[in-house]
């Protein structure tokens, strides 16, 4: 009995989710697993250890917490399903607000609540407190490469001789760009908290979403799929910059599929300079930049970078007054400390290659040095040649964020360490593409069958164009065929060919904006 009940619910709910929107089955997909994962597994920074989310909230406003994801989660996939096209593409996106809200704005509030209100080194990554006092190194007039962090309140933080005490290793548009803001609330007397950069990072880049694809079903669902990526959204609570860098990339997306080359290039580059996650991707944007010209001359190739001028001005500003005032301190930060050879370099952790080696006895213990960075270089170079290669004899926004995004996959992987937050990262990143080529193809195909409709129609209306001998019309018995005979004979024409009906108009839907084309052919500090 229990078990024929078990398969007709199964059955009814298979059948349920057939019948629900593109949108609906992944709000509702994310949103339930994300609710369930909150009970143990996501997880945040908190005084001196890691607690679940729902810990962030008092005896009662806990259990409310928890309610209220797992109800905005089911009930969006309920009001599909019962209201149909009632429930109205504004109500979708206010629904997808609401959960968007529970699952991340409210956490993040309530951890900055409880810094503000405790420690200055507690509920707060030790990448974002190190950004932080970068910042008010930068402002004393000292070299935030050259300078430890002995000083400063991440000496407190809960990690055990955290070697980011001694190495900074976020590229200089990171601090570059909170110096302001820490001057003005030092001067005013409130405490800095990064997260006030992060968080806002993190909406806009739900807003720019949209921009890459058309429909209204297709934009929720890509936007619902990047804000509650489980492995990237728990991040943003604590502090983690990945959302920081995915505003800039998705702003040159949506720049660049209106041809705002410049201006794209210019957001690019940004990221670029922020983290080297997304310097990587400015090789992709260079190629596809010149692919889409396709140039036949040196001369058309120059033409084609003609705008990333500004950008490559901009990563210059950034980055020269560092590597001139000491390149070995730069150096030893960004590059020795993360993929070893330091004085202190960082410890083997995540859940890549290298913690594969540490399990299995290749490598002594965490600290020990290892070629890494060969590795990664030997194994990510060949990927990144064949997506360069396919991205010039294709160069769509699909192939640039395809091949980015395993090219990124094979250097992080086999890096020094691989923590969650990047496959997070790399998974918002590759999130589009899908979108994109599905969206492609339905409109090629479309403007296929709309010729063709078009050609069919005007032979109809003109004749056949072919030669060939006329026909002749049946002779006229003076008694007729028999009825059966009229219905199985096949009608002869009596004259010249009448015109043919005109051809159908192609629906069009009316509450879907019209089809946007790509551009024609023509863990510590360093451990988010």
């Amino acid at each position: 009995m229990i078990a024929k009940a078990l398969e007709r619910f199964l059955k009814w709910a298979l059948w349920a989710w057939r019948d629900l929107s593109l949108d609906a089955k992944v709000v509702a997909g994310f949103g339930v697993v994300n609710w369930l994962l909150l009970f143990a597994n996501h997880t945040t920074v908190a005084a001196t250890r890691d607690v679940p989310l729902w810990e962030l909230f008092p005896p009662g406003a806990d259990m409310v917490f928890l309610v209220a994801c797992g109800a905005l989660a089911f009930s969006y996939a309920v009001r599909d399903r019962r209201s149909g096209p009632r429930f109205t593409t504004r109500a979708r996106v206010v629904h997808l607000a609401a959960i968007v809200t529970a699952f991340v704005i409210v956490p993040t509030i309530a951890s900055i609540v409880l810094r503000e209100t405790g420690k200055p080194y507690s509920y707060i990554h030790d990448g974002a407190l190190m950004v932080e006092e970068a910042a008010r190194k930068l402002l004393h007039g000292m070299n935030p490469y050259v300078a430890d962090y002995l000083d400063t309140p991440m000496f407190y933080w809960p990690m055990i001789n955290n070697p980011a005490l001694y190495h900074l290793t976020y590229f200089p548009f990171m601090f570059l760009v909170t110096t302001p803001f820490v001057w003005l609330f030092d001067h005013v007397g409130v405490i800095w908290d990064q997260r006030y950069l992060y968080l806002p990072a993190y909406i806009g880049s739900l807003a720019l979403v949209p921009f890459l694809v058309q429909g209204a079903s297709r934009r929720l669902a890509m936007t619902a799929a990047i804000a509650l990526n489980p492995q990237l959204f728990p991040f943003v609570v604590e502090g983690r910059n990945d959302f920081f860098v995915l505003f800039f990339l998705f702003a040159g997306l949506a720049l660049l599929i209106r041809e705002r080359r410049t201006a794209s290039s210019l957001a690019f580059a940004a990221a670029g300079a922020a983290k080297l996650h997304a310097l990587l991707f400015l090789p992709f944007v260079a190629v596809y930049f010149v692919a889409t010209r396709r140039p036949r001359t040196v001369g058309d190739v120059a033409r084609g970078l003609l705008p990333t001028w500004p950008a490559a001005l901009f990563l210059l500003a950034t980055f020269v007054p560092f590597l001139v005032n000491d390149f070995g301190a730069f150096y030893d930060d960004v590059v020795r400390y993360n993929a070893g050879g330091a004085a202190w370099t960082y410890p083997i952790s995540g859940m890549g290659f290298s913690a594969l080696l540490l399990t299995i006895g290749v490598i002594p213990y965490r600290q020990a040095d290892f070629p890494f960075a060969a590795i990664e270089i030997a194994v990510a170079t060949p990927i990144a040649a064949w997506w360069l290669v396919r991205l010039w004899r294709q160069p769509t926004i699909a192939t640039l964020l395809g091949g980015y995004a395993l090219t990124l996959l094979a250097f992080l992987f086999f890096g020094r360490y691989f923590q969650g937050n990047y496959l997070g990262f790399i998974g918002a990143v590759f999130t589009p593409v899908p979108f994109l080529a599905a969206g492609r193809p339905q409109r090629v195909r479309r403007v296929r069958e709309a010729r063709v409709g078009r050609v069919r129609g005007i032979a109809a209306a003109r004749g056949s164009l072919r030669p060939g001998t006329p026909a002749v019309p049946a002779p006229v018995l003076a008694a007729g065929p028999s009825p059966a005979a009229l219905r199985d004979a096949p009608s002869a024409p009596s004259g010249p060919p009448l015109p043919g009906p005109a051809p159908a108009p192609i629906p069009v839907a009316l509450d879907v904006e019209p089809p946007l084309a790509e551009p024609s052919a023509a863990g510590a500090a360093s451990a988010d």
